[in-house]
């Protein structure tokens, strides 16, 4: 009797034990859960919309967490998968279905991934968002152009808005706005300075010394040697060795002046026409403010104001440039003295006897040397020495120097 009763309990035991495994394992595959979110950690279900920018490089990442009733807290990460893809270069709508697994079981969502617009046009102001205008000089605004990333060209969708009298000395705000067929929208002003031109007498016996076409290999000798004599001179800077940027901040620490002479220094492109010359123009004044925090309002001309290769590219194409530099208010300097070594020359002697020469010839003495020429370079000290022992000051070009011009030829 006893005996039957204690297989009795052996066997009320194992069955309550095989219904309690049997209980767990139905409960492992009926009661389980997958969460899914964003990178973020937004929840996301079945049919929400995600929302890419255009242009965006990849999808979002999805991630699900697995749970079942074991799980008391955060659960597990589970493994995703998708099918479908987005297009991120057209606006639009991509259904994707995203598939969590783990440990055998499995659930899908599908997402309506929505390919939006969200970034507003980009206005860029032809002659910079400052800018001086002559009084008196019948006001023509540089232009502007506007390039969205999904509509493009939306110059034509420009609106602006502000006046400027050109025959009254002061300070004057024109707004640019914009908006793309998305409805993004942006707004950019300039700020018009009509000034009065002003020339100061710097006195008699004074040189500017100055250098086109750097800054590269030599730039930073040259420096050491104004240092050494505490004289301040002029860059006309290209970008023709981009290795050099940096001497341009250098410059103007030092104390010199920085101003343009053209990004690119190629006459077959600067010359076309006036857009293109100032395309160039504005962008080695971008690199100037770069390397310096501001834009220069001085140049020099590729070749000079004289110069008639220009004619190759564009008849008419200098007096149209600079009488359009004038009205706005932007100083070019050509020179009076010229050390001969752009071609003449390549013997420092030649280059010190050259400018030596010159300035004599002149109460005022507009000096042109190219400091990417090592013979040259080494030819300034010789000048300095002989102009200080002289009587003479060497000066660097401001806004209210004289600048010499010459006659100009197309």
């Amino acid at each position: 009797m006893r005996r039957r009763r204690k297989r009795i309990i052996i066997t009320s035991i194992s069955c309550i034990s095989i219904l309690l495994l049997l209980t767990i394992l139905l409960l492992h595959f009926l009661y389980f859960s997958f969460s899914f979110t964003t990178e973020d950690g937004t929840r996301i279900s079945n049919n929400s919309d995600i929302e890419v920018t255009y242009g965006q490089k990849e999808l979002p990442i999805i991630k699900a967490v697995y749970k079942d009733f074991r799980d008391n807290k955060n659960g597990t990460e589970a493994n995703v998968t998708k099918e479908g893809e987005a297009n991120l270069q057209k606006i639009g709508e991509y259904p994707i279905t995203y598939k969590a697994s783990y440990n055998g079981k499995e659930k899908s969502i599908t997402l309506n991934i929505k390919v939006v617009d969200k970034t507003p046009p980009e206005i860029n102001l032809k002659g910079g968002n400052e800018i001086n205008w002559i009084l008196g000089k019948e006001f023509k605004d540089p232009g502007y152009t506007a390039i969205d990333d999904v509509d493009g060209d939306v110059t034509g969708n420009v609106a602006v808005s502000g006046t400027v009298d050109a025959n009254k000395e002061g300070d004057y705000t024109l707004t640019y706005t914009v908006k793309d067929s998305a409805g993004n929208e942006n707004t950019v002003t300039r700020i018009v300075h009509v000034i009065v031109k002003k020339e100061v007498d710097p006195g008699n016996k004074v040189v500017y010394l100055t250098f086109d076409d750097g800054p590269g290999p030599y730039t930073e000798k040259l420096l050491n040697i104004l240092d050494k004599y505490n004289v301040k001179v002029t860059f006309f800077v290209t970008n023709g060795f981009p290795n050099y940027q940096n001497m341009i901040a250098e410059e103007a620490r030092r104390g010199h002046t920085v101003a343009v002479h053209s990004y690119t220094h190629k006459y077959e492109q600067i010359y076309t026409s006036v857009d293109a010359f100032f395309d160039d123009f504005n962008k080695m004044n971008d690199v100037i403010k770069k390397q310096t925090g501001h834009t220069s309002n001085i140049l020099r001309f590729p070749g000079g104001g004289s110069n008639t290769i220009s004619k190759k590219y564009c008849q008419g194409i200098m007096t149209a440039l600079t009488n359009e530099v004038t009205k706005r208010g932007i100083l070019y300097a050509d020179w009076n003295v010229s050390s001969g070594d752009a071609g003449e020359t390549t013997s420092t002697q030649q280059v010190a006897s050259n400018v030596i020469s010159g300035i004599q010839k002149n109460n005022v003495s507009t000096v042109l040397q190219h400091d990417i020429k090592d013979f040259s370079v080494n030819a300034v000290e010789q000048i300095i020495q002989w102009g200080q022992s002289n009587g003479y000051t060497f000066l660097p070009l401001t806004e209210t120097s004289p600048m010499h011009h010459h006659a100009v030829n197309n």
